[in-house]
């Protein structure tokens, strides 16, 4: 259950989640910052601050979720091991990874993170996705679809439109990042939101209704909230959720930290009833990381 009054770092308010939390509720996608244990990629100068297991712990103290997925972050580009140090550290039983990795992994070291309980990759192409990429991660799907990972991308709306038949293609599952960025100035008029709505239709994609705050115009974030609502609609049953907890992209931009207890509220709102809501945050998890 979740508990009142707690602090949390990088997260605003005290307050816990207006509903009733399912047992077994997963945040999908939140990251671990341990600069002092792990040092950031050198050409990464934004110098976020240590956000470690017993901070997030917090987090899910004061949301009552049990179980989590850590995502790598850029500041470590393809040095995945503060992540999986985390991993170990929270145990498999409840904890899941996603990885940033390139074709040099050998065949052991997929096997030895799969046990560990690493269930994806993660790609970020919003510097650009041009072939050579494409053909990367089109032969690294091939490589881990065996082992049933996913592959997540964080990409911008434009580019969900151009690699529709690329997604479609991919042997694995596909999960995309908080709402396939839809510009909140035209949100479900953005050609992206109805290719969006034929990949969930289709059951090619699972689509993350996360970090409300990152391409929303206003402050209660009630444009990117409708448009997660209006994705959820179309397939509930292949929308994750996830804090994007410690919320690198509001430490960037120097902007005031979300409520996670509200973007949890806001979850609810979305999945428009408590069967939804529990089916995003219960069983949609189980069936991508196999929990």
């Amino acid at each position: 259950m979740p508990v009142n009054g707690i602090q949390v770092p990088y997260c605003t308010g005290r307050n816990i989640p207006s509903y009733e939390i399912p047992a077994g509720a997963c945040d999908c996608h939140h990251h671990i910052y341990d600069p002092v244990r792990f040092p950031y990629r050198p050409e990464d100068v934004r110098n976020q601050p240590p956000a470690d297991v017993a901070c997030y712990r917090l987090l899910q103290k004061k949301l009552g979720t049990t179980r989590n997925v850590i995502v790598q972050p850029s500041a470590y580009a393809l040095d995945n091991a503060c992540t999986l140090d985390a991993l170990r550290a929270m145990g498999k039983e409840n904890t899941r990874a996603v990885v940033v990795i390139d074709n040099s992994v050998s065949d052991d070291e997929l096997r030895e993170m799969d046990e560990m309980g690493v269930k994806g990759l993660r790609f970020n192409l919003n510097s650009g996705g041009g072939p050579s990429k494409l053909d990367e991660i089109r032969t690294l799907a091939e490589r881990v679809a065996p082992l049933g990972w996913s592959i997540s991308f964080f990409m911008a709306a434009d580019l969900v439109v151009s690699m529709e038949q690329f997604i479609r293609d991919l042997p694995c599952e596909v999960v995309i990042d908080h709402r396939g960025h839809l510009p909140a100035d035209q949100g479900v008029n953005h050609p992206a939101f109805q290719v969006l709505c034929g990949l969930l239709r289709d059951e090619k994609i699972w689509l993350k209704l996360t970090g409300l705050y990152i391409d929303s115009e206003k402050e209660d974030f009630s444009d990117t909230i409708a448009v997660g609502k209006a994705l959820c609609q179309v397939n509930p049953a292949r929308c994750l959720w996830g804090t994007d907890w410690p919320h690198p992209i509001v430490f960037d931009r120097k902007k005031p930290f979300p409520n996670d207890a509200d973007m949890l509220d806001a979850l609810y709102e979305q999945a428009g009833s408590y069967e939804n809501f529990k089916m995003i945050l219960v069983d949609n998890p189980a069936k991508v990381y196999g929990f």
